[in-house]
């Protein structure tokens, strides 16, 4: 035992002295748990002989192919440039000290090892002994392709931080990646946001002391980033050194499991048939949805398993009639970066919302609940879609799904590419209705409906080029549909 604390000093010591990132990363495509260790070097220490170049790789693809040379030494660690997907496989010896140069240092990440399944780090031997710290988020910023890896404080800790910069910013997403943008000038590695002013500070913070017990129901609170990475990696936990030459392990609020990517907007409005899939029981499928209330888009993960470690019931509504309603009430946490999932019984109509436990505990959902983590918010169109009237719902008999359906008053609309007209359609309800007998052919989610009875069907692409809406006409967008009946019609559904 006494060794091996020993072997431990000297590990938190050489981090400590290197100013590396050590952390515990998840790769969904072989299942695996590799030990990697973020750090800096000079460019000036690298040599041909010791390179190998891979093109078209993924950042995951490029840790795989590292770890599976190491046995012959001829990987012991990787420089990744995501943007070119270019790959450098590096046979060197690991740098022992931070090197002090004019030169902008490389990220170079050292392969430590790789183990079978999803780990934190405290559950691979050697590192048993590490003290817990709390937990981080990873925040995914669509615009850099990244995952940010970000630790809640209290916003007293901010008093140790030097401003740079206060600024009026949509969401904390947009706060950090201003952050982030300029942080190789200014050394930005924090931010302070208001959700309701929605003011950003932007902070340079020094080595943080060790974490304390704090309210994260707090209305401001600092965002400390000690990571970022590609995001085709998932973190499971990260090594953070403090002041006081100990260090500390970050876990992820959600252990990553096996994933199927599945866009849930995309391929199905209708959660119901994506929840009810027969996925094999340890994977999840991540899709995002309209929180239309908000005039929002989430990305989520739908858990196949029915059970979710590390939380808590905080909070029960009942009489909510849809699982997309009671996802709603996880919005102004997440909006904070706070830990939010739903347990949600369509047979009595209950609601409960899950928050992150310091206590380790697993909670088991029954057959007939629905298990579904909200991660992440954004957006969706908010200056197309201000001047619409409220959403109405509409029944159709013949799926037996009530839809949620948004009327556009704008007549310029952007991701809207057309796919289909039909003359002679009645009303506007058929056109709507036969747009969503095509959405699982052809992701039918949008109508511009004439006087003259045409009713023209769309599809959706983030990148499509604008759409000039008919005079004289009416266009919807399907935004939900869920399972319902025609009483949910009328109910707040």
């Amino acid at each position: 035992m006494f060794a091996l604390y020993c072997f431990m000093i000297g590990i938190l010591t050489q981090l400590w002295q290197c100013k590396s990132i050590l952390f515990a990363a998840y790769l969904n495509s072989v299942q695996m748990t590799c030990i990697l260790d973020k750090q800096k070097m000079r460019s000036s220490t690298l040599h041909p002989y010791e390179m190998q170049v891979v093109s078209d790789k993924s950042f995951e693809e490029c840790i795989t192919i590292c770890y599976l040379l190491r046995p012959e030494k001829n990987c012991t660690a990787v420089k990744y440039f995501q943007t070119l997907m270019k790959c450098y496989l590096l046979a060197m010896h690991r740098n022992i000290t931070t090197p002090e140069t004019p030169q902008v240092p490389l990220n170079v990440i050292y392969v430590n090892g790789c183990r079978k399944g999803s780990l934190y780090l405290h559950e691979i031997e050697n590192y048993s002994m590490l003290v817990f710290g709390g937990t981080f988020i990873s925040l995914q910023i669509e615009i850099l392709n990244r995952t940010f890896i970000i630790e809640r404080r209290p916003t007293v800790d901010s008093i140790r931080s030097k401003i740079i910069l206060n600024d009026q910013k949509e969401s904390i997403s947009d706060c950090f990646f201003s952050c982030y943008v300029i942080s190789w000038q200014t050394g930005c590695n924090a931010v302070i946001y208001n959700p309701r002013t929605s003011l950003c500070t932007l902070l340079k913070h020094e080595t943080p002391s060790l974490p304390i017990t704090f309210a994260h129901h707090e209305d401001r609170l600092m965002f400390l980033l000690h990571l970022t990475l590609p995001w085709d990696v998932e973190v499971n936990s990260v090594l953070i050194p403090t002041t006081h030459n100990v260090s500390f392990e970050l876990c992820s609020e959600s252990r990553a499991r096996a994933t199927s990517a599945l866009n849930v907007l995309q391929r199905n409005n209708t959660l119901e048939a994506v929840l009810e899939s027969a996925e094999i029981e340890s994977r999840i499928a991540t899709g995002y949805v309209h929180l239309y209330r908000y005039m929002e888009v989430c990305k989520i993960n739908i858990i196949y398993s029915r059970q979710i470690e590390n939380v808590t019931n905080f909070r029960t509504i009942l009489n909510i009639r849809s699982v997309n309603k009671c996802m709603h009430f996880c919005q102004p946490f997440v909006r904070q970066l706070i830990y939010c999932a739903i347990e949600y019984s369509k047979e009595n109509y209950k609601c409960v919302l899950l928050q992150s436990s310091s206590r380790k505990n697993v909670r088991f959902v029954g057959i007939d609940k629905h298990l579904i983590e909200v991660l992440e918010c954004h957006p969706d169109r908010p200056v197309e879609r201000r001047n619409n009237p409220p959403p109405l719902r509409f029944y159709f008999a013949e799926t037996s799904e009530i839809c949620v359906v948004e009327f556009y008053k704008t007549s310029l609309l952007s991701s809207f590419v057309p796919m289909e007209t039909f003359e002679n359609v009645e009303h506007v309800k058929s056109c709507i209705e036969t747009c969503r007998l095509r959405h699982h052919l052809y992701m039918c989610i949008a109508i511009n409906y004439t006087m003259d009875k045409e009713c023209n069907l769309f599809k959706k692409e983030w990148n499509a080029t604008l759409y000039a809406v008919k005079p004289r006409s009416l266009f919807a967008e399907i935004l939900v549909c869920e399972p319902g009946t025609l009483v949910d019609e009328i109910l707040d559904f």
